[in-house]
């Protein structure tokens, strides 16, 4: 086997351990996981498939609502809840800066506060939401599109935006290349646009201005791009995404293949 083929094949292996709780059975260091930035949105398309094949098959026993609820828990389980704890967290940092406190100490407490909480509720809920008003099939497509974009998104963000210290971001910024951005961001397109049609553009679009919104504030007030602000952007990733497609197919016509 060539060296090429085997970082390939390590940078999936690592984009699945680091942004899921699957068991990989190797050993992981951190070029291995900088490697892994142009796989993001492989590794969020296949977690978006289990979610969309729990949701076709709970439809089949369950209401719409019961269904995507199964959905997209299957989802947290599959990423250990990682992106939406990051999304707490800084929810909780936006919180303290808009009341005038100093956000370093609230981003690093573990414990969960009020705008921690209701973030997390508005986001899962609208998402729950969003897929329950889907057709199944149209479903698991939104679902399937919505994780590769927003990792592809985040993924971008990761090696082009300035990181808060030297932590995740830091790594990330010194050892990956930023090209490997770029190509996350194509093949989240790609898969998007099979599952969603147009409305994959569209989506990228509102999902980069959200992206670029939250990377300013963190800029501006944490100093750079934290971890917990990349999880923030993958999941306003998903949710606009949802939002894209939901208005897509109740507007405009129905997704590819449905």
């Amino acid at each position: 086997m060539s060296v090429e083929p085997e970082r390939r094949a390590r940078g999936f292996v690592a984009g699945v351990s680091f942004l899921t709780r699957i068991p990989v059975g190797a050993t992981i260091g951190e070029r291995d996981i900088a490697a892994s930035v142009a796989w993001f949105p492989v590794v969020g398309a296949l977690v978006g498939a289990v979610s969309g094949a729990v949701y076709l098959l709970a439809c089949e026993a369950w209401p719409p609502l019961v269904a995507s609820l199964l959905a997209v828990g299957a989802s947290i389980a599959i990423t250990g809840a990682f992106h939406e704890d990051g999304l707490g967290d800084t929810a909780d940092a936006f919180g303290a800066a808009s009341t005038g406190r100093d956000p370093q100490p609230v981003l690093k407490d573990p414990r969960m506060g009020t705008f921690g909480v209701v973030a997390l509720v508005l986001v899962i809920g609208l998402r729950v939401a969003l897929v329950a008003s889907l057709v199944p099939r149209a479903g698991a497509l939104a679902l399937i599109a919505a994780h590769a974009l927003a990792r592809g998104v985040s993924a971008a963000t990761v090696v082009g935006a300035p990181s808060a210290g030297g932590g995740l971001g830091s790594s990330f910024s010194a050892l990956a290349p930023k090209w490997r951005g770029v190509v996350a961001v194509i093949v989240a397109v790609t898969i998007a646009t099979i599952c969603i049609g147009i409305a994959a553009l569209v989506a990228l679009f509102f999902a980069a201005i959200a992206a670029w919104v939250q990377t300013r504030w963190a800029e501006r007030t944490l100093g750079g791009v934290s971890g917990d602000v990349l999880g923030t952007i993958e999941q306003s990733g998903e949710l606009v995404t949802l939002l894209v497609a939901v208005a897509f197919a109740a507007h405009v016509g129905s997704f590819p293949l449905v």
